[in-house]
């Protein structure tokens, strides 16, 4: 639903048919841009757009994107790897096997503690390395080969955008800024593209256009100016949050992904630890077995002021490592769920000790 949505007048659904109707629309419309912030008016005058599933994910996929998602980096990558036969010129099963190494190396590498996880490598390199930069590029070069059909272009500018976005968040990862900036204005060419040629892509596209929006804005001085002379476009805070609140309800390929990175932007940037853990508590129920949901929803309830939603899900976080991959990811997201726990537990008992 568009915001105000319930608001609208019948007149704003549907053609005019008065003086009575367009005045009610323009009275509407007065109200609306008073209540919204620049990004929100532009949506809300705009009838809801109904974004169709231009984009199928056949079902072996789907399998392999679960596994992904419930933390079963290894496995889903033994999937994809027997998989991939099937799909020889397709470039989404080479970004889905790209997100699975990408998932292995974050657990292995990011600054995983027992009280935040952020979005900083503390090792700088990693043995899936090679297997998540062969992925990406061969989804690149097929991405390409979409591109010179025109029935296929669109799609094609979408899969090397995406390519281009998952290199450029490995590069941000490990602080490489000239590199990651390269790749960022790439993805926002051709996602910008693949919109520009089918409208319905736009979800999709907005994952990646909203993380560069969101983070191109929010860059310190120094970036800025690195950025300015480097002639990488600008971004927009509000745009980016609109973005990938889009995204992340109406993408047909990375609504959890973008549900992750809001809760990210939400708990780390934005100080919002309540919208961030409601939006941790909706993955980790939809997927128990990754313990990082779980553990990013037991930060964000101790930084919310809720001890107990905060022990509740370390201790979901605990299971989850206990039920999966191993891989690196077992003792480290392990060793962090265990130390916040007891921390926590501890902070309890004194408040009831105390008299």
């Amino acid at each position: 639903m568009c915001p105000y949505d319930s608001e609208r007048p019948a007149a704003l659904r549907t053609p005019p048919q008065s003086i009575a109707d367009v005045i009610r629309v323009m009275l509407f419309i007065v109200r609306t841009m008073q209540r919204c912030f620049v990004v929100d008016t532009l949506l809300c005058l705009i009838p809801c757009l109904t974004f169709a599933a231009s984009l199928e994910v056949p079902p072996p996929l789907q399998q392999v994107m679960r596994q992904i998602r419930n933390g079963k980096y290894l496995q889903a990558i033994e999937s994809i790897k027997a998989r991939q036969g099937e799909f020889p010129q397709d470039p989404l099963a080479y970004l889905i096997a790209g997100e699975a190494y990408a998932g292995i190396i974050f657990c292995q590498t990011a600054h995983i503690n027992s009280r935040e996880i952020w979005n900083v490598a503390d090792i700088k390199t990693n043995p899936y390395d090679n297997g998540f930069l062969k992925a990406e590029e061969t989804a690149l070069e097929l991405g390409r080969q979409l591109r010179l059909n025109p029935k296929s272009a669109a799609v094609g500018a979408l899969y090397t955008g995406l390519a281009h976005g998952a290199r450029s968040r490995l590069y941000l990862l490990r602080d490489q800024s000239l590199k990651s900036a390269s790749e960022g204005k790439l993805m926002r060419t051709d996602l910008l593209e693949a919109i520009d040629q089918d409208s319905q892509l736009a979800p999709d596209a907005y994952m990646g256009l909203g993380t560069y929006n969101y983070y191109a804005d929010v860059l310190s001085p120094i970036l800025k100016l690195f950025r300015f002379f480097l002639m990488i476009p600008g971004g927009d805070r509000e745009l980016g949050l609109e973005q990938l609140r889009i995204a992340s309800e109406r993408s047909v390929l990375l609504s959890e992904e973008a549900r992750y990175e809001l809760g990210h932007i939400y708990g780390v940037r934005e100080s919002n630890h309540s919208e961030a853990l409601s939006l941790y508590k909706d993955l980790a129920a939809r997927y128990p077995n990754n313990p990082l949901y779980a553990l990013s929803a037991c930060y964000q309830g101790e930084q919310a002021g809720e001890q107990n939603t905060a022990i509740e899900y370390c201790q979901k976080a605990s299971k989850a490592v206990a039920d999966g991959d191993d891989g690196g990811c077992r003792e480290r997201v392990g060793t962090a769920a265990g130390s916040a726990l007891e921390r926590l537990r501890n902070r309890k008992a004194g408040a009831r000790a105390t008299p």
